[in-house]
């Protein structure tokens, strides 16, 4: 009997003795953690995590990244007529927030075209620009075009009838006849059955009947033709 007791003494005691030392383990690993936390992941300057944060949805780009700034440039419109001498106002964005245009430096590719004066960018002659906001190390750009807007058109197809397979050009004829076409959009009802491209290039896919549509962005102007397309 005074054996068994004497065991159980002992083992009492190295239980005591080793509850101690678990706590302590316990606090010291907190310590370690908390301070590798606050310390974003690193120790003595060697990165334990990559820590990685989302801009955007479906882009992942790491801490340091997504601090940077960005800049971004907008305008009210990108066709100016040349007729009017139409204006549109410049807006730049750092950060996705409205900076004052008097901490950035606007300029033209193309003076001839388009001028800027104010943070305004305004219509001279027909042609194209780009527009380039820069802050520091930050640009961006945008591009304007200075047109001669077109008043009316006609649309037609050369055939009622097109083949699977054959490009065909479609009919347009703007007033007036040096009016800028740049602003022109084409569109198909079914591109399962017909496409168009950008020249009002149409070529067929599939036999069925599909409706073309060429719209002036600018003015607003439509124009659409229905055609059939036979295998």
């Amino acid at each position: 009997m005074a054996k068994r007791k004497s065991n159980r003494k002992k083992k009492k005691s190295r239980s005591v003795k080793i509850l101690p030392i678990s706590i302590i383990l316990f606090i010291l690993l907190a310590v370690c953690a908390l301070l590798i936390i606050l310390n974003k992941g690193k120790v003595a300057g060697y990165s334990l995590v990559k820590m990685e944060t989302s801009l955007e949805a479906g882009n992942i780009v790491s801490e340091e990244e997504s601090k940077k700034d960005t800049m971004e440039i907008s305008v009210e419109k990108k066709y100016l007529s040349t007729k009017s001498k139409e204006t549109t106002r410049i807006t730049v964005l750092v950060n996705r927030e409205e900076v004052d245009l008097s901490e950035i430096e606007l300029t033209s590719s193309n003076e001839d075209a388009i001028e800027i004066e104010e943070g305004i960018a305004k219509a001279v002659k027909v042609g194209k620009s780009t527009i380039t906001a820069t802050r520091e190390d930050l640009t961006a750009t945008i591009d304007l075009r200075a047109i001669l807007p077109i008043k009316s058109m006609t649309f037609s197809a050369p055939k009622e009838t097109f083949r699977v397979g054959k490009p065909v050009q479609m009919k347009l004829i703007a007033t007036p006849s040096d009016a800028s076409i740049e602003s022109l959009k084409y569109e198909s009802s079914d591109e399962k059955i017909a496409t168009v491209n950008s020249n009002g290039i149409v070529t067929g896919v599939s036999a069925g009947k599909v409706t073309i549509t060429v719209k002036d962005t600018y003015s607003g102007i439509e124009k659409s033709v229905s055609v059939t397309i036979k295998k």
